[in-house]
C-alpha cells in the first residue's frame, strides 16, 4: 500500500530508519516543520476539482457543484497518514500567537475553523486515511471521567464527527501474562467518542488495520478515514506497519 507519512513529531523512529520506512510505504517520511509547510506539501500531491453531479429524486433530475479531492500529475497514494493530529494542530495554534506565545481571545475561534476547514480536506481525500491523536483525561460537569483527544481549543469536542472509525488504543494484559495492544471501538462513558460506522468490528480488536479496512469494503465505504486516540507507548505508530504487513502485537511502543 503505497502511503503517505507526515511525521509531525519524529515518532516515525519507531518504525525503523527512512530507508526502512521507505521500503515499506512506497514514499518517504515527510517531516514539516511549521503550519505552511505542511499546506505547501499537501497543495503540492492533491487539488480540489470542481464536478457536477447528477441525482434522480422520483422523476426529478437535481444537479449541484461539488468539489473532489484529487491526487496530481497521476500520482498513487493508496493511504495518507497524519502523526499526529495533536501536533498539527499545534503548530497552526503556534503561528497565532504573539512575541510571548499568547493567544488573543478571538483567534481561538479562528483556530476552530482553521482545524475544522483542514480535517474537512484531509478527510475527504480518497482511499485510507488515518490521523493519530495524543488523549488527556478530563473530569465533566457532571463528575464523570472522559479520555478526549488531546487537541486545544474547542476543536476536541467534535473531532470525531470527521472519521468512520474512532478508536482508542490500550494496552491489555492477556490470560498468558504478556502484554497486548488493542483498539477500542465501542463508545462507552470513558471512550465518548468510540465509534464504528460499520457496525462489524467486536468491541475491542487488536491494533491491525487490515481488520479495518475490511470491514469498510464489506460495506462499500469510499476509502476508511480513522482517527487514532492513545497516550504515548499505546501502539499508536508502531500499528502502522499493519497497512502493508501482519505483525506482533506484541512489543509496540509509541
Amino acid at each position: 500500500m503505497k502511503t503517505l507519512y507526515f511525521d509531525l513529531e519524529h515518532g516515525s523512529k519507531t518504525l525503523g530508519s527512512k530507508n526502512a520506512i521507505q521500503t515499506m510505504f512506497g514514499y518517504p517520511v515527510l517531516h514539516p516543520y511549521t503550519w505552511d509547510q505542511f499546506l505547501k506539501i499537501i497543495g503540492g500531491i492533491y487539488k480540489q476539482d470542481k464536478v457536477l453531479v447528477k441525482q434522480n429524486i422520483g422523476d426529478l433530475e437535481v444537479s449541484h457543484e461539488d468539489q473532489q479531492v484529487v491526487l496530481k500529475n497521476g500520482t498513487v497514494v493508496d493511504a495518507l497518514v497524519i502523526d499526529t493530529v495533536s501536533e498539527l494542530c499545534k503548530k497552526y495554534q503556534r503561528s497565532l500567537c504573539d512575541k510571548n506565545g499568547t493567544m488573543k481571545l478571538q483567534d481561538w475561534g479562528k483556530l476552530k475553523n482553521k482545524i475544522d476547514t483542514a480535517l474537512e480536506f484531509i478527510t475527504r481525500i480518497p482511499g485510507v486515511v488515518i490521523c493519530t491523536c495524543h488523549s488527556k483525561m478530563s473530569t465533566m460537569d457532571d463528575g464523570t471521567t472522559r479520555i478526549q483527544p488531546y487537541v486545544d481549543g474547542s476543536s476536541k469536542e467534535d473531532l470525531s464527527k470527521w472519521f468512520d472509525f474512532v478508536f482508542y488504543s490500550k494496552t491489555i494484559i492477556n490470560p498468558s501474562n504478556k502484554r497486548e495492544y488493542v483498539w477500542i471501538t465501542e463508545r462507552s462513558e470513558m471512550y465518548n467518542d468510540a465509534k464504528d460506522r460499520t457496525g462489524l468490528l467486536d468491541s475491542q480488536i487488536p491494533q491491525d488495520y487490515q481488520l479495518v479496512i475490511d470491514a469498510a469494503n464489506k460495506k462499500e465505504f469510499d476509502g476508511a478515514k480513522i482517527l487514532i486516540i492513545g497516550s504515548p507507548g499505546s501502539g499508536k505508530t508502531y500499528s502502522l506497519q499493519t497497512l502493508n504487513k501482519e505483525v506482533s502485537n506484541e512489543n509496540t511502543n509509541n
